[in-house]
C-alpha cells in the first residue's frame, strides 16, 4: 500500500517543475504589454509574498535559493558585462554557465544559495509556511494550506502586512507531472456583499495559528494503533463502518466518514457547526476506541 519514495530524483523533479514554471513566468511580468516590471525576479518583486507546493520546510527553502539562481544567471545571460561585474553574484560565477541539471545536486551551491537567500526567504515565505511547519505535508492542498497561514499571519486588522496592493506569488505541484504558477493580488473589496472576502475577515475567521495552538498532544503510537485499525480494514472489506468515536472528538463542522456500505460507497457526515468545541483531554487519556486497544 506504501510506496517507496527515491527522495534524489523527487527533489530534482520539483526543482525542474519550479524553475520552468518561474522562468515563463518572469517573462510574462517582464512584458511591457502586461506589466511592465522590467527584469521581474525574487528580488525586484516588490511588496509580493510566495506560496509554494510545500512536501517539507527544507526543500522550500532550498527551491526558493533556486529561484534566486535562476535571476543571477538571467542577469549574465541578458547583459554578461554587467553581470561579470555584480559582486553580488561573486560566489555564483562558477556556476552561471554551468548546464542546470549539473547544479541541482551541487551541495557547495546549495549552501551559497541558502546563505544569499535567507532574508528574502523570512520576508516572503517564512508566514505562509508556518502552518505547515506544524502539521507537514497536506499533499493536494499544500499550496492553498500556505496562503491559508499567510493570511492568517499577516491579514489581521487593519494593520496587517498583507494590505491592499500587496501580491502573492502562487507555485502549485503535481507529483512531478503538472506545475504552474500565477499571482493573487489584494484588492479593495468594492461593496458589502464582498466584505466577507476581504483579506481582514478572512483572517478573523481562519484563526489557524489559535487553532494550531490549541490541539490535543497525544502519544505517538496513537497513530501506530490507527494505521494498524486502517490497515485491518482493507483485509475485512465492505461493508465498514469506522470504530473510532467522533461525538467529543472533532471540531464543529468536521465532515467525517460514517460508513462504507457493500458497493464501496462512501458515506459522510457532518459534526453540527452549533456542537461544543472539544475539550482537551489531558496526554495520557488514549484516543483510540477500547476495541482497538484490546487488539493491540
Amino acid at each position: 500500500e506504501t510506496p517507496v519514495v527515491d527522495g534524489g530524483l523527487s527533489q530534482v523533479c520539483y526543482y525542474q517543475a519550479l524553475e520552468d514554471v518561474y522562468t515563463r513566468f518572469c517573462d510574462v511580468m517582464s512584458s511591457g504589454d502586461v506589466f511592465g516590471l522590467k527584469d521581474y525576479g525574487v528580488d525586484t518583486a516588490k511588496d509580493t509574498y510566495f506560496c509554494f507546493h510545500a512536501p517539507y520546510n527544507k526543500l522550500v527553502q532550498k527551491s526558493f535559493g533556486r529561484l534566486c539562481f535562476l535571476d543571477a544567471r538571467r542577469r549574465f545571460h541578458c547583459n554578461s558585462t554587467t553581470a561579470a561585474d555584480n559582486e553580488e553574484d561573486d560566489e555564483l560565477k562558477p556556476y552561471l554557465t554551468k548546464p542546470l541539471e549539473e547544479t541541482y545536486t551541487d551541495k557547495t551551491l546549495e549552501k551559497i544559495l541558502k546563505n544569499k537567500s535567507s532574508t528574502m526567504f523570512h520576508e516572503k515565505m517564512k508566514d505562509a509556511n508556518y502552518a505547515g511547519q506544524w502539521i507537514g505535508n497536506t499533499y493536494t492542498g499544500s499550496v492553498f494550506f500556505g496562503l491559508a497561514s499567510l493570511i492568517d499571519r499577516l491579514g489581521g486588522g487593519d494593520g496587517g502586512d498583507l494590505s491592499v496592493g500587496k501580491s502573492i506569488v502562487m507555485f502549485s505541484y503535481g507529483s512531478g507531472a503538472l506545475a504552474s504558477m500565477y499571482r493573487l493580488q489584494v484588492r479593495e473589496t468594492t461593496t458589502s456583499k464582498h466584505a466577507k472576502f476581504s483579506i481582514p475577515k478572512m483572517s478573523s475567521t481562519l484563526q489557524l495559528t489559535q487553532r494550531l495552538e490549541s490541539r490535543q498532544k497525544v502519544a505517538a503510537n496513537e497513530l501506530d494503533l490507527a494505521l494498524n485499525t486502517r490497515a485491518e480494514m482493507h483485509h475485512v472489506g465492505a461493508p465498514y463502518t469506522p470504530v473510532y468515536p467522533t461525538e467529543g472528538r472533532l471540531l464543529p463542522g468536521t465532515y467525517y466518514l460514517k460508513e462504507i456500505d457493500g458497493q464501496w460507497r462512501r458515506f459522510y457526515e457532518r459534526i453540527s457547526v452549533d456542537a461544543d468545541v472539544p475539550v482537551v483531554k489531558e496526554e495520557d487519556v488514549p484516543l483510540a476506541p477500547l476495541s482497538v486497544l484490546e487488539k493491540n
